[in-house]
Order: structure tokens, then C-alpha cells, then sequence
């Protein structure tokens, strides 16, 4: 509305300098010299060149104007005001909160005793079953049966000659000797590795050791009496009663025969 009216103002300032810059006549009088009516044209195009440019600036004013008031309506219609920008920040933090944000279990007072004996229970199971699969498995108790499935059907003598009783022994198969070391229980209480220690002592090189162990008895002898009378002969660092005492009855002959060929063939030599 101001622009309006100076723009109106403008025009009429303009209209009126036209008005009084033009060549003034008198009735009857004569015409101004030369010189003056000259003067009177630069004057009047020096005015009108001010007013056409007052004009002009005030008409671009206008259209400028109307220019900034049309984007601002326009801008105001379609552009979030500050106050929507600062809710939608806040929905967003809201939002990366509760991705975040871990579900809450409350437990009440009554429920702690039941929930914390629930914990301690599977904790002892799982610190038992850990303990458990820790420790050698035991060797079972019945006779171990023979490659034909049969048990033995005497007892090993534990006392004697040991080297006449050895010879009398019948030839051994080391295969079935491997087998024997994982069935009759050696495998959960001696290791086949250099300097690992089980419950009992390693294997590695047992036929070349047990040469060494006792003067005047050779492995095959040494071997065999360690099995049927484990207490015979402690290796140092080791304890007694931990070897089951009741292989004497378990094995037959043959089965001795395989553990020892087995033993010689595997563990002899052993860098």
C-alpha cells in the first residue's frame, strides 16, 4: 500500500514539473530569445530524465516487491515453521531412543527368591557338566570282552616268573591293541603325546621308558606287570591307587598279548 501511493505521489510530481518547465507565452508578448529558450529544453530534459528516473525506480520497487511478497506466502505456505522443525527433532530423538533401548524386565520383590535360585541352579549344572567332561572317564567295572565278544575266562597271574608268564602269552594283534586302549579306559587316563600328563603317564615312547625302568626286567615284563598290579612300581610324581587294580580279571591271554604287541609297535622308537 505505501509503495501505492509513491508511486501516485511520483507521477504527479512528475506531471507537475512537465507543467512548469514548459516554454512560457504571454498573449501579445513576443518570443524569448534564443538563447533562454535553449536553456529552457536542457532544464525540462534534465527534469524529465530525474522524474522518468524516480519513476522508474519506484515501478521496479513495486515489481520487486511483489516479487519478495509472492515467494514469502509461498515460503510460509510450504516450509515447516520452527516450531514443527523442533517437534520433528524431538520425534526423532525419540525414535533412536527406543531403537536402542534394551526391553525392561522388572522382577518383583516376591519373584527374586525363585528367580535367583533359578540362576544358582543352572549355574551349579553348568559348572558340574564342566567338571564332568573334565575329568578321565572311569573304566567300567565288568570284564572286558575279547575280539570274539567273550569275557576272559581266567585270571592273569600277578605273581612269578614274569618272564616265563609273558613268553606263555599268545601271539598279540596291535590292531586290536589300539582298540583295547580305547575301550578297557586307558584312553581317559593316558595321553599318546610328549609331555602331556593325564591322570596317568603319557604313552609316548612307554615301550622304550618301561625298558629302563627296572634293572634286570625287560618292557614286555615291566608293561605287564604295571597292568595287573599297578601298585608294583609308582612313577615318580604320580600317586597309587590311581590305576584300577582289577585288570588282572578283566583281560584275557590274548587280550594282554594285543595291548602289549600294540604298545611295542606304536610306542618304540619315538623321537
Amino acid at each position: 500500500m505505501r509503495t501505492l501511493r509513491a508511486l501516485c505521489v511520483s507521477i504527479g510530481a512528475f506531471a507537475m514539473t512537465i507543467w512548469l518547465a514548459r516554454p512560457v507565452y504571454s498573449a501579445g508578448s513576443h518570443q524569448l530569445p534564443p538563447t533562454s529558450a535553449v536553456l529552457d529544453n536542457v532544464i525540462f530534459v534534465v527534469i524529465g530524465g530525474i522524474a522518468l528516473a524516480l519513476l522508474a525506480s519506484v515501478a521496479g520497487g513495486v515489481v520487486i516487491a511483489i516479487l519478495a511478497n509472492s515467494v514469502s506466502q509461498f515460503l510460509r505456505r510450504n516450509l515447516p515453521t520452527d516450531e514443527e522443525m523442533a517437534e520433528l527433532r524431538q520425534e526423532l530423538r525419540a525414535v533412536e531412543q527406543r531403537k536402542f533401548q534394551l526391553p525392561r524386565i522388572e522382577i518383583g520383590p516376591n519373584a527374586e527368591p525363585f528367580v535367583l535360585s533359578a540362576v544358582g541352579f543352572i549355574l551349579s549344572l553348568i559348572i558340574f557338566a564342566l567338571v564332568l567332561n573334565a575329568m578321565p572317564q572311569p573304566v567300567r567295572s565288568e570284564a572286558v570282552p575279547d575280539s570274539e565278544g567273550a569275557a576272559p575266562a581266567e585270571t592273569l597271574p600277578k605273581e612269578g616268573d614274569l618272564g616265563r608268564i609273558t613268553d606263555g602269552l599268545p601271539e598279540g594283534n596291535p590292531e586290536r591293541g589300539a582298540q583295547l586302549f580305547n575301550t578297557a579306559g586307558c584312553v581317559g587316563c593316558h595321553s599318546q603325546k610328549k609331555g602331556e600328563r593325564l591322570v596317568g603317564p603319557s604313552f609316548y615312547n612307554l615301550w622304550d621308558i618301561a625298558a629302563t625302568r627296572v634293572p634286570g626286567m625287560s618292557a614286555r615284563e615291566y608293561l605287564y606287570q604295571s597292568i595287573v598290579d599297578p601298585n608294583a612300581y609308582i612313577v615318580e610324581g604320580y600317586q597309587a591307587g590311581l590305576m584300577q587294580q582289577n585288570y588282572a580279571a578283566l583281560l584275557s591271554p590274548q587280550q594282554m598279548a594285543d595291548i602289549l604287541a600294540w604298545i611295542e609297535q606304536r610306542h618304540s622308537g619315538e623321537p
